[in-house]
C-alpha cells in the first residue's frame, strides 16, 4: 500500500528533526513533487533553506505555503522572523500580529511582537505581547524580562519591579535580570535597593559600562552628585560611544556649577548620537545658563533643533465650527502636573478658567504621579495621563480630543513633550511659562509673554514664535500657604550685612560669579550664602574660587539643596538677594519677594534673562534692576547703608507682593483667555 502524503510528511519530518538537513530537504522535495501545495512542507522546506543562508528561497517558499494555506501560523511565524533578520521591522511585525490572531497560544509569536513593538516604542502593544507569552508559558522565562523592561519604558517602573524580581531570582547568571531590576527600582523611587544591586553587578563585572552608568542614575537620585559622576566618567572611559552616560554626566557637572563642561560632555553625546532628541533639548536648556554663549548662538542651536525634530508640518485645520466667539478646547501639556515649582501656575489655570468659555485639557506626561497630582486631576474637564506614550500617540490624542489651542508648559527642560507639538496636533499652538526661550519650532505658533520680559523691538529676531504679549505678567506665582512669616531685617540686629542666593547652581555663571567675588571684595563687613547643590565637589568648587580672591570662608556659607520647610526658612539670614545671570530665576526670585528679601538683578538681552526685570518692576521696584553687572558693587554697598529704608521695605513686601498682579490669578487667566480668543480669531480667520 503506497504511503500518504501525510505519511511522507511525517517520515521527512523525523529525518529534519535527527538533524540530517540535506536528507530532510530531499525528502520534503519529493513529497512536493507529488502534492506541490503541502503547506506544511513547504514551510519547513523554507526553513531548511534558511538555515542554508538561502533567504530568498525561503522567502519563496513561505509564499507558497501561505497561498496554499493562507493564514498557516508556522509560515506566517517563519517568513516574520526572516524579515525581522533583514531589518524589515514593519512587515515582521505585521506577520508575527497574524500568527497571533491564527494562533493564539503561539508563545513564541507574541514574544516576537512584543520584541518588533517595544523597537518601535509600542510599549503598550509590546506590554500586552509579553504578558501573554507570561500567561501561555505559566514560567518565569525572558518574556518577563521584556515585560518589565515595557512596563519601566510606560512609565510604570513599580509595576514592572515583580517580573524582573522574578527573572532575576530565576536566572542568577543573567546579568540582565539585576541590571533591568535595578533600573526600575531608580526609576520607582527606591533608588538605595538599585544601588546595592548594581555594586555588586560591578564586583562581579568591573569593567561594565552600562552598570556604571546605572549606578550613576541612582546615586544622583539620591543626592549623591559626586559619587554618581564619578561612575558616569568611568562609564565613558570604558565606552565613550554611550550617549547616555555623557548626557547623564552633563547633569550632575551642571548641579555642581560646571556648566561649560556641561555643555562639553552633551556635545560629546550628540557626536555618538545626533539624532537623539532628549539630549539636544539637554543641551539647549544649559546654553541658557552659559555666560560664554552669545543670545544668537542659542538661538541658532534652539532653531536648528526645531528644523532637526520638526520640520515643516503641515498646517493643522480647526475643528469646526469656525466660530471666534465659541467655546474653545484648550490643552495644557506639561511634565508639571507634579510637585514642582511650575504646578503653581498650573493650578492657577485650572482653577479659574471661565467653563462656559474654555473646556480645559490636562495632557499629563509625570511619570511619578504624587499628591499634587492628585490635587489637580479633578481641576481639569479632561485629564489625559501621557507617560510612556510615544509622541504620535499623544499627537493623536490631541486631535481626537479637537483640541482647538495646544499650551506647552516647559520648553526644553522638558523636551520629550515637544516632539508632540512639532507633529502640530492642534491648529493653534503656543508656549506659556517654565522655558524663556524659544522652541525651535516652526510648529510653534505662539509664545506668551509681556513687554517687561520681552520689549517690543528688542526680542522677536531671537523667537520662531510670533510673541503675544500680555498686558501685565506672563504668569503668576502661587504664594506657598506654609511659609513662615516674614522676620525684621536681620542686619538690624547687628549681625553682617548678608546678601544671598538660593537658586539653582546651575544657574551660577561663571560671569556671575566673577561680579559676586568683586561685590563682597568691595563690600567689607558683608557676607554671602549660595546653594551649593547636592554636590560636595560644587561647593568645594564655589568656595575656592572666593578663597582665591582673598575672602576668608566666614564670610562665605555653601548651604546644599534644601527641603521645602528648610530653604523658605534660609531667607530668614538674608536681606538682600541675588539674581543670578544670565538665565534669571523666576519662582526662585518670586519666593524671595514673599519672604520679604528683595533681589538685585541684571536687565540682560533675553526673555531668560529679564525674568528678574519683570519681577521687580511689576512691584515698583526699580532701584534694584541694574543695567550692567559692573554696576552691582557699587548699589549693592548703597543698600547696605540704608538699612532702615530696607527694614521698611521688607516689612511690606509680602503685602505688595500679594497685592500685585503676580498673585492675581483670576485676573491672569482673564487676560490669558483674551489672547487665547485673539489667536483663535486669527487661525479661524485664515481659513475663511
Amino acid at each position: 500500500m503506497p504511503a500518504s502524503a501525510d505519511d511522507l510528511f511525517a517520515a521527512a519530518v523525523a529525518v529534519h528533526q535527527s538533524g540530517d538537513l540535506a536528507a530532510a530537504e530531499a525528502a520534503y522535495r519529493d513529497l512536493l513533487r507529488a502534492v506541490p501545495n503541502y503547506a506544511a512542507a513547504l514551510s519547513n522546506l523554507g526553513a531548511i533553506r534558511a538555515k542554508f543562508g538561502d533567504e530568498d528561497e525561503a522567502v519563496r517558499l513561505y509564499q507558497l505555503a501561505l497561498a496554499a494555506r493562507p493564514n498557516f501560523p508556522d509560515a506566517l511565524f517563519n517568513l516574520g522572523n526572516i524579515h525581522r533578520r533583514a531589518g524589515r521591522l514593519a512587515e515582521a511585525g505585521e506577520l508575527f500580529r497574524l500568527c497571533t490572531q491564527a494562533a493564539p497560544d503561539h508563545a513564541p509569536a507574541h514574544f516576537n511582537f512584543g520584541v518588533v513593538a517595544a523597537q518601535f516604542n509600542m510599549y503598550a502593544e509590546a506590554e500586552a505581547a509579553f504578558r501573554r507569552v507570561t500567561e501561555i508559558e505559566g514560567k518565569v522565562g525572558r518574556a518577563h524580562l521584556r515585560l518589565g523592561e515595557a512596563l519601566h519604558r510606560l512609565g510604570r517602573p513599580a509595576d514592572g519591579v515583580p517580573p524582573l524580581r522574578a527573572y532575576a531570582e530565576a536566572f542568577p547568571d543573567d546579568p540582565a535580570g539585576p541590571f533591568q531590576l535595578a533600573l526600575a527600582l531608580a526609576a520607582a523611587g527606591q533608588a538605595a535597593d538599585a544601588v546595592g544591586l548594581l555594586q555588586t553587578l560591578l564586583r562581579n563585572a568591573p569593567n561594565d559600562a552600562d552598570a556604571h552608568n546605572a549606578l550613576g542614575l541612582a546615586q544622583a537620585s539620591l543626592g549623591r552628585q559626586d559619587d554618581a559622576v564619578h561612575h558616569f566618567e568611568r562609564a565613558v572611559s570604558l565606552k565613550p560611544e554611550l550617549a547616555e552616560a555623557w548626557s547623564n554626566l552633563a547633569v550632575c557637572l551642571a548641579e555642581q556649577g560646571r556648566t561649560d563642561e556641561a555643555i562639553d560632555a552633551l556635545r560629546k553625546a550628540l557626536e555618538v548620537r545626533p539624532d537623539a532628541p532628549l539630549i539636544h533639548s539637554n543641551l539647549l536648556l544649559n546654553l541658557n545658563y552659559s555666560s560664554r554663549v552669545p543670545p544668537e548662538k542659542v538661538r541658532d542651536e534652539h532653531f536648528a533643533w526645531g528644523d532637526k525634530f520638526g520640520g515643516d508640518p503641515p498646517a493643522a485645520e480647526p475643528h469646526p465650527p469656525l466660530d471666534p466667539a465659541r467655546r474653545l478646547r484648550v490643552g495644557y501639556l506639561s511634565s508639571h502636573f507634579r510637585d514642582h515649582p511650575q504646578a503653581g501656575l498650573l493650578r492657577t489655570l485650572l482653577e479659574h478658567h471661565d467653563r462656559e468659555r474654555v473646556e480645559v485639557f490636562a495632557f499629563a506626561n509625570v511619570q511619578r504621579p504624587d499628591s499634587t497630582t492628585d490635587a489637580l486631576k479633578p481641576l481639569a474637564d479632561r485629564w489625559r495621563p501621557i507617560a510612556g506614550m510615544i509622541a504620535p500617540d499623544v499627537a493623536q490624542q490631541v486631535h481626537d480630543d479637537r483640541v482647538d489651542i495646544l499650551i506647552d508648559v516647559g520648553g526644553h527642560a522638558h523636551g520629550i513633550n515637544l516632539l508632540t507639538f512639532a507633529l502640530r496636533p492642534a491648529a493653534v499652538q503656543a508656549s506659556l511659562g517654565g522655558y524663556p526661550n524659544t522652541s525651535g519650532l516652526k510648529a510653534m505658533d505662539y509664545r506668551i509673554t509681556d513687554t517687561l520680559s520681552d520689549p517690543p523691538g528688542a526680542t522677536e529676531g531671537l523667537f520662531r514664535e510670533t510673541l503675544v504679549r500680555l498686558p501685565e505678567v506672563p504668569w503668576v506665582y502661587r504664594p506657598p500657604a506654609d511659609a513662615p512669616p516674614v522676620n525684621p531685617l536681620p542686619a538690624l540686629a547687628r549681625r553682617p550685612f548678608t546678601f544671598g542666593c538660593l537658586n539653582n547652581s546651575s544657574k551660577v555663571s561663571e560671569a556671575c560669579l566673577d561680579v559676586w567675588v568683586k561685590m563682597i571684595q568691595q563690600t567689607p563687613g558683608s557676607r554671602l550664602v549660595l546653594m551649593g547643590g547636592q554636590s560636595a565637589a560644587g561647593q568645594r568648587r564655589m568656595a575656592d574660587r572666593f578663597m582665591k580672591a582673598g575672602i576668608l570662608r566666614d564670610r562665605v556659607q555653601l548651604v546644599p539643596r534644601l527641603p521645602r520647610d528648610k530653604y523658605f526658612a534660609q531667607y530668614a539670614d538674608l536681606d538682600v538677594a541675588l539674581d543670578p545671570f544670565p538665565y534669571t530665576g523666576g519662582v526662585t526670585t518670586a519666593d524671595a519677594l514673599w519672604m520679604g528679601v528683595p533681589v538685585l538683578t541684571v536687565a540682560g538681552r533675553t526673555a531668560a534673562a529679564r525674568q528678574g526685570v519683570m519681577l521687580m518692576l511689576t512691584l515698583g521696584l526699580e532701584e534694584f534692576v541694574l543695567s550692567t553687572p559692573d554696576d552691582l558693587p557699587a548699589v549693592a554697598k548703597g543698600w547696605m547703608n540704608r538699612r532702615a529704608e530696607l527694614a521698611q521695605l521688607r516689612a511690606g513686601l509680602r503685602e505688595r507682593v500679594a497685592a500685585s498682579p503676580l498673585c492675581d490669578g483670576p485676573r491672569f487667566v482673564r487676560h490669558l483667555e483674551a489672547a487665547y480668543r485673539q489667536i483663535w480669531a486669527t487661525a479661524v480667520g485664515a481659513r475663511q
